[in-house]
């Protein structure tokens, strides 16, 4: 059985039809950016709090909780209430479909600092 810090185009085995798999880390006054993928993404929230938007809605989120965007929805984090800490998982990428983080606009693409708030 392989195992692997992350999976990616590059490191994931052949049978294995997952986009990409790994950890992500927000810390308070860290920075993230609002992007949407050519495939579903998971979070399964394992440390911190935080308020994230995923498919135009807002949510408070802790250990525990698991975040579902739809392909094409774009998702962030908004704030952040103690160091969030995730794993993440990005369903198959379909036949045309682009890899990695898309942005509706080159601002966007830039990320911005996710505000430290108490909470």
């Amino acid at each position: 059985m392989p195992v692997h810090k992350g999976l990616g185009s590059g490191n994931r085995p052949e049978w294995c039809d997952v986009t990409s798999a790994g950890i992500f880390k927000v810390p308070r006054d860290g920075r993230f950016d609002r992007h949407y993928h050519d495939f579903e993404e998971y979070w399964l929230i394992f440390k911190g709090r935080a308020k994230v938007m995923s498919e135009d809605q807002e949510y408070i989120v802790g250990k525990g909780d698991i975040v579902c965007t739809a392909a094409g929805d774009e998702h962030d984090v908004i704030e952040i209430y103690e160091d969030l800490e995730a794993f993440y998982f990005e369903g198959p990428c379909p036949p045309g479909g682009r890899g990695g983080h898309l942005h509706k606009n080159s601002e966007m693409a830039k990320g911005h600092v996710v505000p430290g708030v108490e909470g």
